[in-house]
């Protein structure tokens, strides 16, 4: 067990350290499979999809920020707002963006998702309403995180398929020596 990974959930925990650890998981294989890339390879495509790797850095970063920032912590989605002004589509780069500059959305949003999530554990806050209704019933903080865990578990396959095709890696997880700027162990 002391050769696991530190991004890897825990053996014996509780349900909602459980939960987050899963999201985490997902993030850092996902963040794995976009990693150290230029802003061509970041922006390439399939010949069948208009996805990219950087599309997906863009649009994950705006669903994050709408789920924890909006929806859980009931605060202005900044990066969700800015990547949808005017029309403009999440799964689209800009052509004034850089690798450094996806990368660096996507790490802030996901830090500051991880913080909005400390506080959710230690205020016993999973089992409380969000933001979102559907005719007057609120959903859960613990459905919102779900919903997460079911984006990234989709996005993640689109990775893999993308990476793939840039250059060839593949692989189900990380290093275990790989980790994100906002993981702290």
């Amino acid at each position: 067990m002391d050769d696991f990974p530190v991004w890897e959930p825990p053996v014996f925990a509780s349900e909602e350290l459980h939960l987050f650890a899963m999201l985490d998981r997902l993030r850092v294989t996902f963040r794995y499979k976009a990693d150290g890339l230029q802003i061509t390879q970041l922006t390439a495509q399939l010949p069948s999809s208009a996805l990219s790797l950087g599309g997906l850095l863009q649009h994950l970063a705006a669903v994050e920020d709408e789920k924890f920032t909006y929806l859980i912590a009931q605060k202005r989605p900044e990066v969700l707002l800015e990547l949808t002004a005017q029309g403009h589509d999440p799964f689209a780069v800009d052509s004034s963006q850089t690798a450094e500059n996806l990368y660096e959305l996507y790490d802030q949003a996901v830090a500051n998702s991880r913080m909005i999530t400390q506080q959710i554990l230690e205020n016993n806050l999973l089992d409380t309403e969000s933001a979102l209704d559907f005719d007057g019933q609120f959903l859960s903080v613990r459905r919102i995180v779900c919903d997460l865990i079911e984006e990234y578990g989709r996005h993640t396959g689109h990775a893999d398929l993308l990476r793939e095709a840039i250059d060839g890696r593949v692989g189900e997880d990380p290093p275990q020596d790989f980790l994100p700027s906002w993981f702290d162990a």
